[in-house]
């Protein structure tokens, strides 16, 4: 994952991005939109603008969604994990 993409979510932004794989917390549809071509970027940007309670939603779905699974005392969690600290 770019951290552009966790920038994003993370100040309520709604993503618009390239199709791919993307780490936890970042669906198509549910936390970010995406496209394939070109001509669908202008597509999906022209129908999120359009429909913006709905994408007012899904950037919303996605600042928790990252909150919820990369905070601090998540990842501090993993740190103590991975050093063997309890």
């Amino acid at each position: 994952g770019n951290m552009r993409c966790f920038e994003t979510m993370g100040c309520g932004a709604l993503l618009v991005s390239d199709a791919g794989s993307y780490p936890a917390g970042m669906q198509e549809g549910d936390t970010i939109e995406t496209y394939g071509t070109p001509e669908q970027a202008v597509e999906v940007i022209s129908r999120s603008l359009q429909d913006w309670p709905r994408s007012a939603e899904i950037a919303a779905r996605g600042r928790a969604r990252i909150r919820e699974i990369y905070s601090k005392d998540v990842q501090w969690k993993q740190f103590g994990d991975l050093v063997g600290r309890v």
